[in-house]
């Protein structure tokens, strides 16, 4: 008797259909798809809001300055991400920082981009886009298809800035300065070794400054 029932049990489970995508199953497709529905419907409370991205971009500096040494790239976003004066609406926007290096962050390869956008590298400019003043929505440049403007109708910021900002820009076209990015933003020493743009004014174009000297970093919605 004891023999039939394991026989009946194993018979049972060969026969029983293999049920594939299941739903409860976090990482398949069918729960994926629930989910987005439940959201969709309103019937969840566990829905992660989608990453805004901008058309009309905002610009802010942060409260707090900085010497060169940013934590590089990623950590100079990370300042952005984390600064007082970033707006809080819409939830989950972006902001990245305002600087270029010769690895992780450039802009142009050529004068102004003569290759257009190829020559990017995680660049935070979009083209043919209208960026704005956070504080006030002051439109202050209008990007190009290559996504870098030449010219600016004001600050970029306001109250004016009329000192020194760290970039890492070359004297104009974009480009990064050789050598002169604050060792990729890791180096607050030194002098004669940063690009930097003279003002809010004009933060396309730089002169010569110090990595040991404090600045602002602008910030830049995505």
């Amino acid at each position: 008797m004891r023999f039939l029932f394991f026989a009946f049990v194993i018979l049972c489970f060969q026969c029983s259909k293999t049920e594939l995508n299941n739903p409860k199953d976090f990482e398949s497709d069918s729960f994926r798809e629930n989910e987005t529905l439940l959201c969709l419907t309103g019937q969840s409370s566990f829905c992660q809001a989608a990453i805004p991205v901008c058309t009309t971009c905002r610009f802010f500096s942060t409260s707090i300055t900085y010497n060169g040494n940013r934590g590089g790239i990623s950590g100079a976003d990370a300042k952005c991400m984390n600064d007082s004066k970033k707006p809080t609406e819409p939830a989950r926007a972006v902001f990245k920082a305002f600087l270029v290096d010769d690895v992780n962050r450039i802009a142009c390869t050529t004068n102004n981009c003569v290759g257009g956008i190829s020559e990017h590298v995680d660049w935070i400019l979009k083209p043919n886009t209208n960026y704005v003043r956070a504080v006030d929505g002051g439109s202050f440049a209008i990007t190009n298809s290559a996504g870098i403007f030449t010219s600016q109708l004001q600050h970029a910021e306001n109250p004016t800035i009329v000192t020194s900002i760290l970039t890492g820009l070359d004297t104009s076209g974009w480009d990064t300065r050789s050598g002169q990015h604050c060792n990729r933003w890791t180096d607050g020493t030194g002098t004669g070794n940063a690009g930097v743009a003279s003002s809010s004014v004009s933060i396309f174009s730089s002169t010569l400054g110090n990595c040991n000297d404090s600045s602002v970093i602008f910030c830049v919605e995505q």
